[in-house]
Order: C-alpha cells, then structure tokens, then sequence
C-alpha cells in the first residue's frame, strides 16, 4: 500500500458521478409523460436547493426532490399524486453503480488515495444508496451535506469537508459529473475532475478542471500515473 503523502483527498459526488440514475430517469419520465420530464425536474430541483441556501432554509434534498417534481408535474400540466411522486423517488435509493466504478475505487484505494463521498443527499439515503451499489466499503467517510445543512455548490460545504478531513481544501480533489458542482469546489480551492457521464459538460464560465475522464476507471488510470511517481 502506497502512502496517502502528497495524494490529494478524493472527494465524490454520487448521484450521476458514481450512481447510473438511469431507472430514476424513466420513472420520472413515465411519471411526469414528457421525455424531457427529469432533465426539467432535476434542474428545479438543484435550482430550488440553491434557493434554501440563499433564504436560509433547510429541508431535505428529498424533500426539496418531492416539491418540485409536483412543481414540474404543474408546469407540464399533469396531475400526480404524493403516492406517485413517492414511489417514483423510491428509485433513487435503489439505483447502480456505473460499470466502471469499482475498478476504478479499487484501483485508487490499492494506490494509497482516501476516497470520501460529499453530496446533497441526508445521511440515511446516502448509506442506503451506498449499501445497495456496494459501494460503501470504498469510502473512509460518508460525508452529507446535512450536517451543515448548505447545499453544494455554497463554498461553505467544501469547507467543512475540509475540516472534517483534517485537511486543507487545495489537498482536496472533487470529482463529479456536473459542472455546477465542479464551479463550487474550485471557488472554495479545491482541485477539480470532470467525469464526462453522457449528456454532462463543464461549465465553461468557471475554472477548467485539473483533470478530465470519461469515467472513474479512467479518471483512477490518470491519477495513479500522476501521483504514483
């Protein structure tokens, strides 16, 4: 085992990084009869997460997830229920890890990295999610953001990461699938890699990331040769 100096900490987002929220796509789909339906409620929901930041409020990223996909079903005009809206975020909890992530975990934890989680869902949905994608053996922490209850991309969320760790934020690396995320961390000193999932891209009025790859295993290659010297 290679020792952790000189590695930055490895911090992941999970849904869409780690996580193929495929069936989540189609049940909010078929829910909402629109093909664009979660693509229009995902963005509600990161937009009203956002919101809660700036108004000082805190709910749950589930329940932020709930309101606004009765939001969305109101602006496509369709009428669902709470039963329905509740059973199609039960997906959520069940979704799998891409095929290229636990070589790509693996390959980092032979190597010496810590590997962390940081993401938006409460603590009980993430262990969940961590369990059912077997995933959780991985990870040294588990790290929501309800714990400060400030969403990602607010720089506060990094930065209790940070102290959480033990480290400072420029010997922290986040890796995600989404430039939002990526634009946050940067701002709050952390390094960055984009995991270019389908249909994601950079936000190109940010930083550039440090590195780029087109998934974890690859993204694990890139870092392995970097750092391993």
């Amino acid at each position: 085992m290679n020792s952790h100096k000189n590695k930055p900490v490895l911090v992941f987002d999970v849904n869409e990084t780690l996580l193929d929220m495929t069936p989540l796509k189609k049940s909010v789909n078929a829910l909402l009869d629109n093909e664009q339906g979660f693509r229009i409620w995902f963005g509600m929901l990161l937009h009203y997460s956002i919101v809660s930041n700036s108004i000082d409020t805190y709910d749950d990223f589930g329940t932020i997830a709930a309101a606004t996909l009765s939001m969305a079903a109101t602006s496509l005009h369709i009428k669902v229920s709470e039963d329905e809206i509740k059973a199609t975020l039960s997906k959520i909890q069940t979704l799998q890890a891409y095929p290229d992530v636990e070589k790509g975990l693996k390959l980092l934890k032979d190597h010496g990295f810590r590997l962390i989680t940081l993401t938006n869902s409460p603590p009980h949905a993430l262990k969940q999610q961590l369990i059912n994608s077997n995933l959780t053996d991985y990870f040294e922490q588990a790290l929501s953001i309800d714990s400060l209850k400030k969403y990602k991309p607010e720089a506060a969320t990094y930065l209790w990461a940070a102290k959480e760790l033990a480290v400072q934020p420029k010997d922290m690396l986040m890796i995600a699938a989404h430039g939002w995320d990526l634009a946050g961390a940067s701002h709050a000193g952390l390094k960055t890699c984009f995991i270019a999932r389908e249909g994601q891209s950079v936000y190109t009025l940010s930083n550039k990331p440090d590195f780029e790859a087109k998934d974890i295993l690859a993204m694990a290659e890139q870092l392995v040769a970097v750092y391993n010297k």
